[in-house]
């Protein structure tokens, strides 16, 4: 029988995550995203549907409305993108603090940890079983799949269940080292088994990949994007395994991302049975609670970025009901992170600039890879290029793709800086000159030392690779670059140092409720107490 003879085109369920903005949060090993073996005939149908949810929860999207703004929320918005620097919040949580000045009260991140097991891991399992042997194509996509996503997980608490994960409840934990050696062993079979499909053009994942549409060359050079991405990671605590794995990456047959039509985007399969709005739009319209990082306005306004106006709107008046009056003359306005503020106070902010979202949600890009690379080269790595070249081309490839237009001028300045900050509502939460201020210019100097080529890299990567704060706060912490303004309050009762900033999440209350003996395991490997000070085996910059 032909293989996709019978392929039954399923309504997948739209349901991702269903989660409350502030009192209801996923349970680790609750799968509401999972289809069932019920609604297919497994001995001859397509497994399409399992990616369909596999995909819908890395960044959760899937169906409309409140549900995927509210998992967006919990699982990437509250985290990553507060983090790593890109927004700030309109709102108070909790009269005692939130995870936004580190006092982990809420339960936000039991949302964060369990994504990955019930809208990701249930959903390979149930490929893998079904295709490991007979389907190696489907399996190797999956794989990927997989691979992103635990990444981000593991990347937020440290040792996680991996190995045995979808085994049930009560699963081991794994030692972040092992994750991530085990990350590079399965990227690098799973490359080498799709190419030979990518070869003769297979495209069996049309209906259902929302990323690529199927194509299959497109899948291997995001999973070479993806092994240079986790090798870099390794740089500073096993450099030997990190310059082999990137390396392999960048001179595979097939390379890694190049061109912006290669990014990895939900560009979804043009059907009518399945549609998607970026989270972002509810999260700073609806919600009126996400806006402008200060961070954001002091690199962007102060490089003067013909990106700012397509990642962000500009800010109104605060005394305008109709608050769609723009501000003039300081346009864009951003948040500080961690603020204690009053309900009058976050009337008035919710005038600061809005974050744009009418574009498609973003997993992994050229422009990225360019500027890994250019790291590479910068550690003397085989990059084919030289750290300044894929510095530049890493811009030109952002530009491009935000439209940005010619990027020449940009890159000949040498005199821009980040700019201070200021805030309209309360002078104590301004950044002056000083140690917290970055003073990095764009112009590439090649007579630069180490240190200050690496801060110009990542400061460029870290705007070309928004919205994905959880990238941006792991290379924050990586490579303690770019300079980001610290908390205003923490609340963390000393285990955070507000300089340094957190460095990872406390693993859930459900984890010590429902599988404690695994999870002390796993604390133990973590090498330091379940708070947010515990620096990552991958963080271990000097």
């Amino acid at each position: 029988m032909n293989r996709f003879k019978s392929i039954i085109w399923l309504l997948v369920l739209t349901g991702v995550l269903s989660t409350a903005c502030t009192d209801k949060f996923a349970e680790y090993n609750q799968n509401p995203n999972n289809v069932t073996e019920d609604d297919l005939q497994m001995d001859n149908i397509f497994l399409g549907a399992f990616f369909v949810k596999m995909i819908q929860n890395i960044f959760p999207y899937g169906g409309t409305g409140s549900s995927s703004t509210n998992a967006y929320q919990n699982v990437e918005n509250l985290h990553g993108d507060v983090y790593g620097g890109y927004h700030g919040q309109t709102h108070n949580w909790s009269t005692s603090g939130d995870g936004l000045t580190y006092n982990f009260s809420m339960g936000w991140n039991g949302s964060l940890f369990s994504v990955l097991y019930t809208g990701v891991m249930g959903n390979w399992k149930f490929i893998k079983e079904r295709t490991e042997n007979d389907y190696p194509d489907l399996f190797a996509v999956a794989q990927m799949i997989k691979i992103y996503a635990a990444q981000r997980t593991t990347d937020s608490f440290g040792p996680i269940p991996y190995s045995k994960a979808g085994e049930g409840i009560g699963s081991e934990y794994d030692s972040q080292s092992d994750i991530y050696h085990s990350f590079l062993e399965e990227l690098t079979t799973a490359i080498e088994t799709l190419k030979p499909y990518a070869e003769r053009g297979s495209s069996l994942l049309q209906l259902f990949d929302d990323v690529y549409k199927g194509n299959y060359a497109q899948w291997v050079k995001f999973g070479n994007t993806l092994k240079l991405r986790i090798a870099m990671r390794m740089a500073y605590v096993d450099a030997t395994a990190a310059q082999k794995a990137a390396e392999e990456a960048v001179n595979d047959s097939y390379g890694v991302m190049t061109e912006n039509d290669a990014n990895a985007i939900i560009r979804g399969v043009d059907s009518s049975s399945r549609t998607y709005n970026n989270p972002l739009g509810g999260l700073t319209e609806d919600y009126n609670e996400a806006r402008m990082s200060a961070n954001m306005e002091s690199f962007l306004v102060g490089y003067k970025d013909p990106r700012l106006s397509a990642y962000f709107k500009p800010a109104t008046n605060p005394d305008d009901i109709t608050n769609t009056q723009e501000r003039v003359p300081r346009v864009y306005l951003g948040l500080r992170s961690g603020l204690r503020i009053s309900d009058a106070q976050a009337k008035r902010y919710v005038s600061y600039s809005k974050l744009k979202s009418d574009f498609e949600i973003i997993w992994m890009t050229a422009a990225e890879a360019y500027f890994l690379r250019a790291e590479g080269a910068l550690r003397k790595w085989n990059m084919g290029g030289t750290a300044q070249s894929l510095y530049e081309e890493g811009i030109r490839k952002s530009f491009e793709q935000w439209r940005a237009g010619d990027a020449s001028a940009y890159l000949a300045d040498e005199t821009s800086k980040p700019k201070t900050y200021e805030d309209e509502m309360a002078s104590a939460h301004n950044i002056g000159e000083g140690s917290r201020l970055s003073t990095i210019t764009i112009k590439w100097n090649e007579g630069a030392g180490f240190e200050e080529k690496l801060e110009r890299i990542i400061t460029q990567k870290w705007i070309a690779i928004y919205p994905n704060g959880q990238e941006a706060w792991s290379e924050f912490r990586r490579t303690r670059y770019p300079k980001l303004f610290p908390v205003h309050v923490n609340n963390s009762g000393g285990t955070i140092n507000t300089d340094i900033q957190i460095r990872r999440v406390p693993y859930p209350t459900s984890e010590y409720r429902t599988n404690e003996e695994n999870l002390l395991k796993g604390i133990k490997l973590l090498g330091g107490s379940d708070n947010g000070g515990t620096r990552l085996w991958w963080d271990k910059k000097p």
